[in-house]
């Protein structure tokens, strides 16, 4: 791709900078005051990646499968006075599988969860699939930094990095991490372009928002809001305040010309217990009210509202939780695909809450470590219920009430292999009332099995 000709080279120039230096001059004696102990005194760091997945749909719907490999190789130079710059690339081939673009007879579609490793905006693409995932200059100092630039995305519970695929989220703009020592933090961000989840191109946010299903709008009626937003981009918020066994953050998304979204969470431990509790209100802005119905992202008086709660018990290497989240009937709650997932408390993988309101989910999680080896095995159970098809008003994506039990277990590999890792995660989901071929083929009624080789330097 053109586009990554300069950013590649310049990463190939340090690389080869950084290895020269190392190997020629690695008797001086450092001095910070240098350009070239920017390099000698640089971060290389990445991962190699091979990640296999298998759909299996019900009775005689067609099944898919293939293997992904890729990794990512981000290179940091030493601290100049609180400056550093960095640069990331990331890469991904399919290496065998079947044709994921062959449709089911039946359901008149073809895969789904399996192009996700790929570029799902070039279906039948398996080759060309690189991306510039970051190119930055930070400024720390204290405990504080900031950062411009194709930055590492910053965890918050919607916007965030979701590393479940081959090429995660990835973000532009600034960012400040400002940490006055205990109990304050503080977040401060601006975000002007995004580069989604199984993707390899990068976006502003007019361009970027809708680029995914856009789903229905609450009459019934197909959405089409892509490229129907002037947005600049989406300011974010966070405060953190900590004091003995109390937690209190807080997250506002300004998203600029569409909505704001407020999120509060309170976690309080006592022994072995931890009780959580989230709340989120959102409140559409005028802007949507120029739009025409079927324009809209969200309808003028809709305001998601979300209550999420959990009580964890953890105690040596055992740990156990039960959640429970309400979204209310006063709209659906919605937050852009193409920028993050959720992390309610009852969220799992391969199940979120977005699109949904006057809904009730309930979820049971354990999870166990091995002391030897060094295993970790985790196992979720999510209950849906108040979904109902063709209820558009609190249904964006007309999904249907589901159970859901996910298992997931970890190796990782200690002594010489370290840095090496397994997951294997089955996802087995199944719909309550609808069982027909276009309600659950590739959404629900099958069983998926995940198998991710991990390699991190």
């Amino acid at each position: 791709m053109n586009y990554l000709k300069w950013p590649l080279a310049l990463f190939l120039l340090l690389l080869n900078l950084s290895v020269y230096s190392q190997e020629e001059h690695h008797a001086e004696t450092q001095e910070p005051e240098r350009l070239r102990d920017l390099f000698t005194e640089a971060h290389l760091h990445g991962h190699l990646r091979n990640y296999f997945m298998n759909t299996v749909n019900r009775g005689d719907l067609k099944n898919y499968y293939t293997n992904a490999t890729g990794g990512a190789v981000g290179f940091t130079t030493g601290n100049y006075k609180g400056f550093e710059a960095g640069v990331k690339g990331i890469f991904t081939y399919k290496t065998f599988g079947n044709d994921l673009g062959m449709e089911d007879p039946i359901a008149g579609k073809n895969a789904r969860y399996e192009y996700e490793l790929y570029d799902v905006l070039n279906k039948g693409n398996f080759k060309d699939l690189d991306r510039l995932e970051e190119l930055f200059i930070r400024y720390r100092f204290g405990n504080s930094y900031l950062t411009y630039g194709k930055i590492e995305t910053e965890y918050t519970p919607l916007l965030n990095h979701s590393d479940g695929r081959m090429k995660p989220f990835a973000h532009r703009g600034a960012w400040a991490h400002l940490n006055f020592g205990k109990p304050h933090q503080f977040n401060l961000g601006w975000l002007n372009g995004m580069s989604p989840r199984a993707t390899t191109e990068w976006f502003d946010f007019e361009e970027g928002i809708g680029l995914f299903y856009n789903g229905f709008q609450p009459d019934g009626q197909e959405a089409h809001y892509h490229e129907h937003y002037a947005s600049s981009g989406m300011g974010i918020f966070n405060y953190r305040y900590r004091r003995n066994n109390f937690t209190f953050k807080v997250y506002d998304y300004y998203l600029d010309k569409v909505m704001n979204t407020l999120w509060t969470q309170v976690n309080y431990e006592f022994k072995d217990f931890n009780l959580g509790v989230q709340y989120v209100y959102q409140s559409p802005f005028s802007y949507n009210e120029d739009l025409a119905y079927e324009n809209r992202y969200v309808q003028p008086g809709e305001n998601g509202q979300v209550l999420s709660s959990q009580l964890s018990w953890q105690e040596s290497r055992l740990r156990l939780a039960m959640a429970y989240t309400h979204a209310f009937d006063s709209g659906r709650f919605l937050f852009p695909k193409e920028l993050g997932r959720d992390h309610f408390f009852t969220s799992i993988s391969r199940s979120r809450l977005e699109g949904m309101g006057d809904v009730d989910i309930v979820a049971l999680k354990g999870e166990y470590s091995f002391l030897k080896p060094n295993l970790h095995l985790g196992v979720e159970m999510q209950q849906i219920k108040g979904a109902e098809p063709g209820d558009y008003r609190y249904n964006k994506y007309n999904v249907d009430e589901s159970f859901q039990l996910n298992t997931h277990l970890r190796y990782n590999v200690e002594g010489f292999l370290d840095g090496l890792s397994f997951d294997l995660l089955w996802v087995y989901r199944e719909n309550q009332n609808h069982n027909d071929a276009e309600s659950i083929f590739n959404k629900s009624n099958f069983n998926q099995i995940n198998f991710v080789t991990n390699f991190y330097f």
